[in-house]
């Protein structure tokens, strides 16, 4: 008998492979009269649910007695106080522990890519399955992103393309992470609320590397650089620098000195304007991409006819450096570009300095949100060395506007109540710098989390794209737009 905690939609991916597979298991849920206790029965039968206290006693109750073994969903904390008791219990009686992903991995039946990093993870997987798509192969994407992945098990794929987080990871086995290839695309603190350092999140992400046939790392970073002494397969890298023969990579991917053209091993693959991506950070993410094909479907998929068609035309996802629209203000235009899911500090200054060089300093950007104990003055820099003006909301908005304060050449702020108002003013501050043809960016890339105004980054997002549709279609933000 299996426990899974947690019966949200990872917890549900669960039950339904212990279904398929005919393994008797029970939910359990830490939320109370909140859990979906009426929907888990529904799916999945009486006695599905086990709907006393989690604590380390628990598993002497009858409704767990012979359990043999654990998933506990993303979700929940193994840190939380309950939670902890009840799993180191299950570790003193041999109980295996596992996340979804880890299951998951263990019974894929077809090769697997794993993508993990702080920040354009999301966009990397629906790109490399979008090329394998293009190819030709019948591709299975999910994880983090998406359809969770043991409900992927069951799709007629040949490969598994899955975006796997730091939360996903905590509760995984290394020697069950096997894939194919897989990447750690960056490092920048976040989730440090759970995780408690960068070293610990550091090494969570490292796993997907140690045993993956090719590691595909980004030289870059300093601690996913350190990361290719443990990896046991081919070392694949990539940088924004030109590459330099190193004897310790198989292959190297590297964008030239201007940042614009992309090489493999000095052979040149793509131009920017070949690439629908918007921004010089995602070129770093279409680097790695394109060594994630390689490892499954050869060198010579690269010079495909479709690859590039499919590389030109996947301009990137919702929430994510998402153009938005334009407006023609003054004797220049507004754009407004929608970059909810940043939603950590790294996220935020890889979407700022992203837009550098084609924006200069024609930039209003607005942040804020809940924390997660993160540290903004890389924020502050950023917004100081390439922004005109930052709207400032949420929560944790006195952390922000407090860093930059204390940053030299700090650009105008303003604390906003809501999304609406952030807007407003940050289309008075663009439409007084759109002089001379000049083009002004208002970029949403909050550094933070969402829950403390909405449900989620999506409804962030979809709140600022709806404002931003109206002020193309009326040029003002009012009342009835909000």
């Amino acid at each position: 008998m299996q426990l899974v905690i947690g019966m949200g939609q990872t917890g549900f991916s669960a039950g339904r492979f212990f279904q398929r597979q005919g393994t008797p298991f029970v939910g359990a849920d830490t939320r109370g009269p909140a859990a979906p206790c009426d929907a888990w029965v529904r799916a999945f039968g009486p006695g599905a649910v086990f709907e006393d206290d989690l604590h380390a006693a628990a598993l002497d109750k009858p409704a767990l007695q012979g359990c043999q073994g654990i998933v506990l969903s993303p979700g929940i904390n193994p840190a939380d106080a309950a939670i902890a008791d009840l799993l180191a219990e299950a570790r003193h009686r041999g109980i295996p522990i596992a996340s979804d992903i880890e299951l998951a991995l263990r019974h894929a039946p077809f090769p697997y890519l794993l993508i993990t990093g702080s920040n354009g993870k999301s966009t990397v997987t629906a790109l490399v399955a979008e090329l394998l798509h293009a190819l030709g192969y019948r591709v299975a994407v999910g994880g983090n992103y998406g359809i969770p992945a043991l409900d992927l098990l069951v799709e007629p794929a040949q490969v598994m393309v899955l975006e796997v987080s730091s939360f996903q990871l905590e509760c995984c086995d290394s020697s069950a992470i096997r894939p194919l290839a897989a990447t750690v695309l960056n490092l920048s603190p976040d989730h440090l609320d759970r995780h408690g350092s960068i070293e610990t999140y550091a090494g969570l992400k490292a796993k997907v590397l140690e045993h993956a046939r090719t590691a595909v790392i980004n030289l870059d970073d300093p601690r996913v650089a350190a990361m290719a002494t443990a990896c046991q397969g081919d070392v694949v890298g990539f940088s924004a620098h030109p590459a330099e023969t190193r004897a310790d990579l198989a292959v190297q991917y590297s964008l030239d000195a201007d940042g614009n053209d992309l090489y493999r091993d000095g052979e040149r693959l793509a131009g920017a304007g070949e690439i629908g991506l918007p921004g010089a950070h995602n070129r770093l993410n279409v680097l790695a991409s394109l060594a994630l094909v390689e490892a499954y479907a050869g060198r010579a998929a690269l010079g495909s006819g479709a690859l590039r068609d499919a590389l030109a035309a996947f301009g990137g996802l919702p929430h994510r450096m998402q153009t938005i629209c334009s407006w023609p203000a003054s004797a220049g235009e507004v754009r407004f570009i929608n970059d909810s899911k940043a939603t950590n500090v790294g996220a935020a200054v890889a979407a700022i300095q992203g837009l550098a060089p084609s924006a200069g300093k024609a930039l209003v950007v607005i942040v804020g949100g809940q924390a997660k104990g993160q540290a903004f003055a890389p924020l502050a820099r950023a917004l100081a060395d390439h922004a005109e003006g930052v709207a400032v909301i949420g929560e944790d908005a006195p952390l922000i506007e407090a860093a930059l304060t204390a940053t030299p050449g700090a650009p105008a702020m303003h604390r906003a109540e809501d999304m609406s108002q952030a807007v407003a003013w940050a289309v008075e501050r663009a439409g007084n710098l759109a002089v001379d043809g000049r083009q002004v960016t208002v970029l949403l890339s909050p550094a933070c989390a969402s829950f403390d105004m909405f449900r989620g980054y999506a409804q962030r997002g979809e709140r600022f794209a709806r404002l931003a549709q109206a002020v193309c279609e009326r040029g003002q933000v009012t009342e009835d737009m909000s």
